[in-house]
């Protein structure tokens, strides 16, 4: 006879409840989030809910915490595998708007709903982007002019791409971000390697040269 194992049941009900968390706080909003809601979507009951969190609140951090730590590891896995820089990030450009296109609650979760809970969790969000930022820094080391670029070059760029996947997804647009992966590769190589070559790596018609 098999027997479940307690541990895996623990951790399916935190999944479950984690998976209602963000459902609910891009349906309803933070304000509007109440436990009720989380474990009713959930099929849990509130007492399930308090043996794994101590509030709202520490669900929804525990959910955001969750999800991008996942986005962080599926974006490096698919980076892995790159020879060079370059296609790194072609790579991950492309693979974080496949992802977004695919799950775009769980992205409005991590990049709209999260900025609007409070200055803290704002502040938590700004702190995941520089995660990534510095994912970029290795782009330095590819040019001459390396150190000579911004110190806020990488945050303005991760900046940049966040914003646009925002728009699109409060937009409802999420599944054309795909479409965007040239340009936005393009936008984000272009200080490093000039925008002949980034047009040329992001697969983009190379730009005209003055007076031709």
């Amino acid at each position: 006879m098999n027997r479940s194992n307690p541990m895996t049941q623990v951790t399916d009900w935190r999944e479950r409840l984690i998976e209602a968390v963000i459902a609910e706080t891009v349906r309803f909003g933070y304000a509007g989030l109440t436990i009720e809601r989380i474990v009713r979507r959930a099929g849990a009951t509130p007492e399930l809910f308090h043996s794994e969190f101590a509030d709202k609140k520490a669900a929804v951090e525990a959910g955001y915490e969750s999800l991008f730590e996942r986005y962080l590891d599926q974006l490096l896995q698919a980076c892995k595998a790159q020879p060079s820089w370059p296609s790194k990030v072609k790579v991950g450009i492309g693979s974080t708007l496949d992802m977004v296109a695919a799950s775009p609650v769980e992205a409005q979760f991590l990049t709209v709903e999260a900025m609007a809970i409070n200055d803290d969790f704002r502040q938590r969000v700004l702190d995941s982007r520089d995660r990534l930022a510095r994912l970029l820094v290795a782009g330095r080391a590819e040019i001459p002019h390396g150190a000579e670029l911004p110190g806020v070059i990488e945050s303005a760029l991760v900046g940049g791409i966040a914003g646009v996947i925002s728009a699109q997804l409060q937009d409802g647009e999420a599944k054309h971000l795909p479409a965007l992966a040239p340009e936005l590769v393009e936008f984000t190589l272009t200080p490093y390697l000039g925008r002949e070559e980034a047009a040329e790596v992001a697969g983009r018609p190379r730009p005209p040269v003055e007076g031709s």
